[in-house]
């Protein structure tokens, strides 16, 4: 990584409102790391600029460039800076880019009445109509033209689009999440988007763009509820003194019970996630969607749906001579069972009902690799062998382990008896990403698939309807932490860990969309970090020392990575769900 993509010394993370939990971290106050380019959203007042008299011209640019930031009524704020001319023809709405500084040069000259600079700044990502972020890279040069008018330097001449810079995008706007509803209509999918931080029809704007479907990428890997038919009306009670948000749709088609719950879902979740006030009063046309709830859903009422559900620590860690151990009180123990007696173990993971485990041994470096699978309380049998065996992973809705054998051949194979049930299914759509996949893992709703290629980190969709990797769907994300990738997994359903070679940052975080990336505590972690994990609070490391986990809710002059007792100086790896 290169010195111009690093940042100042970083003491906290400060998370706009709404802002899921997860994707927003506070950095120990004591640990000073240099961090990576990193998107942090912030909330500091926000100023609207205005042009000022007799304002020299690269000055009203700047000014300008702040204005474009806030997107209400057609840019508005930013069009006083043009010429009325300008202000009239100017499509705003082309494209917006995020770049980490706007630089100015007046290479055009100037006259007494004409002015001419070229912005100059590196891309870090557009933002898409709908607000999703991507994560992008490269140089975006633009030349602006100015003129006098009335004696006031005022802009005739600029591109279509708007270019951000990154503190006045996290400044403006916030990043909330809608939720989907998976292939089987039992979970939620969080698509991230980002809107403007601070407005008063927050959820009103979330059901609408809850209407407009899923981001590309998405749509073949999850469902809906909520129809592009439907629209958000004035309800007839808004003004009452009741508490909470009413929101009457129209256009909503008659729905089954369970439809009617699938559809509350995530229109409730949506809106509790980006801290809209409850209890939600869903209407139809003015009349209750449900009478059972008709003063208000509450998440209580869709509990079973909730995106992010309490997980326990990781209670087993895999060792290579004494194979499965557990993890209690008191540290690390022998595993009472079968697979204690696996030697060689390499990587290791468990079913989301805790009672199948997966592992993939190989006594010598160069040796084959077999992947042993089976229930926690019966014998290991050999579910495949190869040269190579990257994963496991398992898929939380069939409970079946994914594993990429020797670089070409992914496979998906059910777990039961004694004879594991092997499926091949395309490789391409991740085959195409580079030529050295080194990671795989299935998010925890079963939608979304990350790999390492390349050392590189990828996110992309699995069908809906046949669980299988969509071509196209897959792209890079946390563009500035380099090639330089080893290991990742999922924190949650919106946020994935990333174990990096460096030794400045060894490990981090990203959102799903790319947009926030975030170092975690670099004390007592020697990179390079060879795999991660992670369960509930807790995140997972192996340094070149030892397994290590961090406690991530706990207070910030605490986040130091600890030792496992009985595993200290022991080659483990973690073994969690997933």
């Amino acid at each position: 990584m290169t010195r111009a993509r690093l940042l100042t010394i970083l003491v906290s993370l400060l998370c706009a409102t709404g802002v899921v939990a997860t994707g927003c971290a506070t950095l120990p106050s004591s640990s000073s790391p240099q961090v990576i380019d990193t998107f942090a959203p912030a909330s500091p007042d926000l100023s609207v600029p205005t042009p000022v008299p007799d304002q020299e011209p690269d000055l009203l640019v700047r000014d300008f460039i702040k204005a474009s930031a806030l997107a209400d009524q057609r840019h508005a704020a930013a069009r006083q800076f043009l010429t009325p001319e300008a202000a009239e023809s100017w499509d705003a709405s082309a494209e917006t880019t995020i770049v980490l500084r706007a630089d100015l040069s007046a290479e055009g000259g100037r006259s007494a009445d004409r002015a001419e600079y070229t912005l100059r700044g590196e891309k870090v990502g557009t933002l898409d109509p709908g607000g999703i972020f991507r994560d992008d890279a490269g140089q975006v040069e633009e030349t602006i033209g100015l003129t006098r008018t009335d004696g006031q330097w005022r802009i005739d001449e600029l591109p279509p689009g708007v270019v951000i810079e990154r503190t006045e995008f996290f400044s403006t706007y916030a990043q909330r999440e809608l939720f989907f509803l998976t292939g089987t209509a039992d979970a939620l999918v969080p698509d991230p988007r980002w809107t403007a931080a601070d407005r008063n029809d927050l959820g009103y704007s979330l059901v609408n763009l809850l209407a407009t479907g899923p981001r590309p990428g998405l749509e073949d890997a999850v469902l809906s509820r909520v129809p592009d038919s439907v629209s958000v009306r004035p309800s007839e009670s808004d003004g009452d003194d009741r508490p909470g948000t009413t929101i009457d749709f129209t256009g909503l088609p008659v729905l089954s019970s369970q439809a009617t719950t699938q559809f509350a879902a995530q229109v409730v979740w949506t809106l509790a996630r980006s801290d809209v006030p409850g209890p939600y009063r869903l209407e139809r046309d003015g009349a209750p969607l449900d009478e059972r709830y008709a003063e208000g859903w509450t998440t209580e009422d869709v509990r079973d749906f909730d995106p992010y559900p309490a997980v326990e620590p990781m209670r087993y860690a895999l060792t290579a001579a004494d194979g499965l151990v557990q993890l209690d009180a008191g540290g690390a123990r022998p595993a009472d069972g079968p697979w204690s007696g696996v030697r060689g173990g390499r990587r290791a993971a468990m079913s989301y009902d805790g009672r199948t485990v997966a592992v993939v041994t190989g006594e010598a470096d160069s040796g084959p690799r077999r992947l042993m699978v089976g229930a926690l309380d019966s014998q290991p049998v050999e579910a495949t062998t190869g040269r190579s065996v990257i994963g496991p992973t398992f898929h939380p809705v069939d409970g079946r382990v994914w594993a990429l054998v020797d670089g070409t051949r992914l496979l998906r194979i059910g777990v039961g008896g004694d004879d594991p049930s092997v499926q091949e299914i395309d490789a391409r759509p991740i085959l195409e990403l580079g030529s050295n996949v080194t990671d795989l893992r299935i998010d925890p709703s079963g939608a979304r698939l990350a790999v390492v290629v390349d050392n590189m980190v990828f996110i992309g969709a699995l069908s809906d309807e046949t669980g299988q990797p969509l071509a196209g769907t897959f792209r890079q994300i946390g563009r500035t932490l380099g090639e330089n990738v080893t290991s990742a997994a999922w924190r949650d359903r919106s946020t994935i860990v990333v174990g990096r070679e460096t030794s400045e940052a060894p490990v981090v975080t990203i959102s799903v969309d790319g947009a926030i990336t975030e170092p975690l505590s670099q004390r007592n972690i020697s990179g390079p970090v060879s795999a991660v994990a992670a369960a509930g609070r807790e995140v997972y490391a192996v340094d070149q020392r030892s397994l290590l986990r961090l406690d991530t809710a706990a207070e910030t002059s605490d986040r130091y990575w600890r030792e496992i007792n009985g595993l200290a100086a022991i080659r483990a790896e973690p073994v969690v769900a997933g």
